[in-house]
């Protein structure tokens, strides 16, 4: 089994500048981490052209569908979920070694008696046995997952009912619901956020994200 295994999503892009920079943003995972596989996961939900607004809240299905379809065949003890605007310049083993072991890693959490989240508005889209569950984690980028956490969430998180409801307020409420608390990654990580921070400071290595442009 190995160690840990990189799925990064992409879709069928068009625009030359996005297709530059994805290329360089997954080279970058490779010269950093070149011991790694690095798996990308196409997003057949992009192709579907009269149901945007869907395919945008539903790009991290396919990476549950391609853990259900490829697991046995491509096991891992580990899985690192990152976006195609990701950039990395810092070996993962040693950026998460505070919390190797542990079932969910994500970059941040949101809980709604605590937290002011814009999704939280639309916490009414969750099936209503799962609202009181309601947690979410962002941005959808740099999500360490082990292989046990990813087995009991992949079987769940597919489910037709879950659809309409983004995918850092899905994964966040139903690792809840299934007993597994997501941790926030206690490594400093002032870069990874939603604004764009190139040129990075290279003094602070990690996930770089948003990099959509070269």
């Amino acid at each position: 089994m190995k160690d840990l295994t990189i799925l990064i999503g992409w879709y069928n892009e068009k625009d030359p500048i996005k297709i530059e920079a994805f290329e360089e943003n997954r080279k970058s995972f490779l010269i950093s981490n070149p011991e790694l596989e690095i798996i990308t996961v196409m997003n057949s939900f992009h192709d579907i052209e009269d149901n945007k607004d869907q395919a945008w809240l539903c790009s991290d299905i396919p990476m549950y569908q391609w853990y259900l379809e490829n697991s046995k065949k491509q096991n891992s003890a580990r899985y690192l979920l990152v976006e195609w605007d990701c950039w990395c310049d810092v070996d993962l083993k040693e950026y998460f070694k505070k919390v190797w072991d542990c079932d969910l890693v994500v970059p941040c959490v949101k809980y709604p008696e605590r937290d002011s989240w814009y999704w939280f508005s639309k916490i009414n889209d969750l099936p209503k046995n799962v609202i009181k569950y309601a947690v979410g984690v962002m941005p959808f980028c740099g999500i360490l997952i082990s292989n046990k956490a990813m087995k009991k969430i992949c079987r769940e998180i597919v489910k037709p009912k879950y659809m309409k409801v983004i995918s850092e307020l899905r994964l966040g409420t139903i690792a809840t619901m299934l007993k597994i608390d997501p941790i926030p990654n206690p490594v400093p990580n002032r870069i990874i956020g939603w604004h764009g921070v190139s040129p990075y400071d290279c003094k602070y290595k990690g996930l770089h994200h948003p990099r959509k442009m070269l």
